[in-house]
C-alpha cells in the first residue's frame, strides 16, 4: 500500500468500541461503567478523485488523511451522486436526493424543473438532518464550510440542527477573498450562526475553516468537566475551482506533473492497484479520450501541468490544516474517542471556464489573473480541465457530472471507536448509508418520527468490523438520477446512461465486480438483466419524481442561461439584462465548439 504507512504526522489510538445497534444506549444516559459516546468528525473534501488521496495510490502528499486510513477502513466500491449539493443532502439526511429536495445542483437546474417537487433547490422540511438526530441524542453539533442546501430560513444550517455554524451557501467562491468564482451571483453568501457575515483579511479556506470548527469545540468545553459529545461537520473547498493554494505548497510540486495527463493517468492507475483499491487483473478506463499531449507546444504543456500542481497543493494544503484539527483533538485528548469520516462529493471537476471569451472578460473584471508566474496563488485562477480531470479519476470512466465511475465513485475512509477491521472493503455502499452508520457507531436512535421521511441507506457498520461483509443485498436495487445521469446498481452489475457534456445518453451494463474501469458493455449479451434493472430504474424514478432533462442539457450551458434568465429579471429591459444574455450566448456557443472540436480529435484519432 502506498503512503499510508510513512509520513504519518501521528499515530491514532483506537478507543474501545462502544454498542451497536438502534437499541444502545442514549448519549444522554449511558449504563454505568459503559464508554461515553464517540465524538464525531465528517470530513468532506470537494472535486477529490478516485485516487487523488495518498492512502488511494496517489502521489499526493496527504498523511494526515493516509494516517486515518491506516487505523480503519477505505471503501474502494462508495458511490456519491455526480453533483455536489445532492451529494451533501443524502450525506446529511439519508434520504434520496430527490425527495430531500435538491434532485440537481439549482444553479443548473433547467428552469422549467425549478421549484417542482424534488427540484426545489434548498433542503426540505420533511427530512431530518444527522445533525438533528444527534442533537436531540446530547450531541453539540457544528458546521464549518461549504453547505450550499439553501440560505432561507428554514434551509440554513442553524436551522438544520447545527448549534454553531460557519457556512458557505453556494457552489463555490474564491479561497482566499470573498469574491464569486463564477458569474452567478455577485457575493459569496457566507453566513455564521445564521447571519451573513464577511472573511479576515488573512482568510484562505482550508486554514480559516479548520480555526472555526476548532474554536467551536474549544468554547464549548472550557470550563467543563464532563462536556457533551460532538458532532463536526467539516466541509472543505478544495479542490473546488477556482484551484488555489499557497505558493510554499505550490512549490512542492513544481515539475512533477511534466509528463503530462496520460503519464499521470497510468501512474494513478498502477497506484491504485498498489493501494488494494482497484482490481489488480481490471482494465482501467478508455473513455472519454484525452487530448494528445505530445500535441501541446512546450508553453501549453508548462501551463497545464502548473494548474495541475497548483490542484496537488491545494490537496496537501487541505490535509495540512485537517492535521491542526487532528493535533488539535489529542492535545485535548479528545483524538482516541473520534470517529473520522471522509469523503469526497463527487469526481474531480473537468469543466474549463476559461475556455469561455465571455468567462475571461469577466474574471478579468473582477481581478482574476491566469499568468503562470503566479498561477494558483492570490488573485489567480488554476483550471484542471478535463483531460487531467480523467486522470484524476483514473482507472475509472468519466468525472464529475458525469454518471460513469469516475464521477460518482469517490474515496470513503472510516476510522475510530467502531471501527474494527483494518484495510480495503470491496462492499458496494452509497452516500444514503452514512447517516445510518452514524447513528449505529453512536449508539443513537434511528428511528424517524412522525412526519419525516424514512432512511433508505444501511449502516457500514458490518464492513467496518469485517471486511468482506456485504451491506446491500444482491436482489436490492440502489438507483440514482442527477441531470439526466441516471443508473441502478445491483447484484454487483451497473446499468448506467451517462449524457452531456461527454457522454451519448444510451443505456450499457457493466459487471463492476470483474470491470470497474467500465470497457465491456455487456447489454447486448445479457438482456434479460439488462432489461430487469432497466425496470428497477423506471420504478425508482417514478417513486422519486425524476424530471428527464432536454437532450441538449449541460450543466455549463444551463447555469450561463440561468444566470442570464437572473439578470433579466433583476433588470427587466436595462443593459444588465442584455449584457448577461450574451455572455449566456456566447458561453453556450464557446461549449458547443470546444465539444464539438474534441469529439471531432476523438474521432481522427
Amino acid at each position: 500500500m502506498r503512503r499510508v504507512t510513512g509520513r504519518l504526522a501521528f499515530a491514532i489510538v483506537l478507543a474501545s468500541s462502544p454498542s451497536f445497534g438502534a437499541s444502545a444506549p442514549s448519549p444522554t444516559d449511558p449504563p454505568p461503567g459503559a464508554a461515553p459516546p464517540p465524538n464525531v468528525v465528517v470530513v468532506v473534501a470537494d472535486d477529490v478523485g478516485f485516487s487523488d488521496l495518498g492512502a488511494y495510490g496517489s502521489e499526493i502528499h496527504t498523511p494526515n488523511i493516509d494516517s486515518v486510513a491506516s487505523r480503519g477502513v477505505r471503501f474502494s466500491n462508495f458511490h456519491v451522486s455526480p453533483m455536489c449539493s445532492p451529494t451533501r443532502a443524502m450525506l446529511l439526511t439519508g434520504v434520496d436526493s430527490h425527495l430531500a429536495g435538491v434532485a440537481s445542483l439549482h444553479v443548473a437546474t433547467p428552469l422549467r424543473h425549478r421549484g417542482r417537487p424534488g427540484y426545489e433547490g434548498e433542503l426540505r422540511t420533511d427530512v431530518m438532518t444527522i445533525a438533528s438526530r444527534l442533537r436531540a441524542a446530547g450531541y453539540r453539533t457544528y458546521l464549518s464550510g461549504k453547505w450550499n442546501l439553501g440560505h432561507t430560513p428554514t434551509s440554513l444550517p442553524s436551522a438544520r440542527g447545527f448549534d454553531r455554524t460557519f457556512a458557505l451557501d453556494a457552489t463555490g467562491a474564491d479561497n482566499f477573498e470573498k469574491k464569486p468564482y463564477l458569474p452567478i451571483y455577485d457575493e459569496p453568501p457566507w453566513f455564521a450562526d445564521g447571519a451573513p457575515t464577511d472573511l479576515p483579511d488573512d482568510f484562505y479556506s482550508s486554514e480559516h475553516l479548520v480555526d472555526r470548527m476548532v474554536a467551536f469545540i474549544k468554547a464549548d468545553r472550557a470550563g467543563l468537566a464532563e462536556p457533551a459529545p460532538f458532532f463536526a461537520y467539516l466541509a472543505f473547498q478544495a479542490v473546488h475551482l477556482p484551484v488555489q493554494a499557497p505558493r510554499e505548497f505550490i512549490e512542492r510540486y513544481s515539475g512533477m506533473y511534466d509528463q503530462g495527463w496520460e503519464a499521470l493517468r497510468r501512474t494513478r492507475h498502477r497506484g491504485a492497484v498498489e493501494a488494494g483499491v482497484f482490481p489488480v487483473q481490471a482494465a482501467p478506463s478508455n473513455h472519454p479520450a484525452q487530448a494528445d499531449w505530445d500535441a501541446l507546444t512546450a508553453d501549453e504543456q508548462a501551463f497545464a501541468a502548473k494548474n495541475m500542481a497548483v490542484n496537488a497543493a491545494m490537496l496537501e494544503a487541505m490535509d495540512h490544516h485537517f492535521g491542526q484539527l487532528m493535533a488539535h483533538l489529542e492535545a485535548a485528548g479528545l483524538l482516541a474517542h473520534t470517529i473520522f469520516l471522509i469523503l469526497s462529493d463527487n469526481g474531480p471537476e473537468a469543466s474549463d471556464p476559461a475556455a469561455s471569451a465571455a468567462f475571461s472578460s469577466w474574471a478579468a473584471e473582477v481581478g482574476y489573473s491566469r499568468d503562470l508566474a503566479t498561477l494558483g496563488e492570490r488573485g489567480s485562477y488554476a483550471i484542471i480541465g478535463p483531460d487531467f480531470a480523467r486522470a484524476a479519476a483514473s482507472p475509472l470512466a468519466y468525472y464529475k457530472f458525469h454518471g460513469g465511475e469516475g464521477g460518482i465513485r469517490v474515496p470513503l475512509i472510516v476510522s475510530g471507536p467502531g471501527v474494527r477491521a483494518r484495510g480495503v472493503s470491496p462492499a458496494f455502499a452509497y452516500v444514503t448509508d452514512i447517516v445510518p452508520t452514524l447513528l449505529e457507531l453512536t449508539g443513537t436512535d434511528n428511528a424517524t418520527p412522525a412526519g419525516k421521511r424514512p432512511i433508505s441507506g444501511r449502516s457500514l457498520a458490518p464492513a467496518l468490523r469485517d471486511l468482506t461483509a456485504r451491506i446491500h443485498p444482491p436482489e436490492a436495487p440502489v438507483a440514482f438520477e442527477t441531470a439526466g445521469h441516471s443508473g441502478v446498481f445491483k447484484g454487483g452489475h451497473k446499468l448506467v446512461r451517462v449524457s452531456a457534456p461527454a457522454g451519448d445518453h444510451r443505456w450499457r451494463l457493466f459487471d463492476l465486480a470483474r470491470d470497474p474501469g467500465e470497457t465491456r458493455d455487456l447489454a447486448d449479451e445479457q438482456p434479460e438483466r439488462f432489461a430487469d434493472m432497466l425496470a428497477d430504474y423506471e420504478a425508482y424514478a417514478s417513486r422519486v419524481g425524476v424530471l428527464e432533462v432536454p437532450a441538449f442539457y449541460s450543466p455549463t450551458r444551463q447555469l450561463l442561461i440561468n444566470e442570464a434568465y437572473r439578470r433579466v429579471k433583476e433588470n427587466a429591459g436595462g443593459a444588465a439584462a442584455g449584457a448577461a444574455c450574451a455572455v449566456a450566448l456566447a458561453g453556450a456557443l464557446a461549449w458547443r465548439i470546444r465539444r464539438r472540436r474534441r469529439a471531432d480529435s476523438s474521432r481522427s484519432g
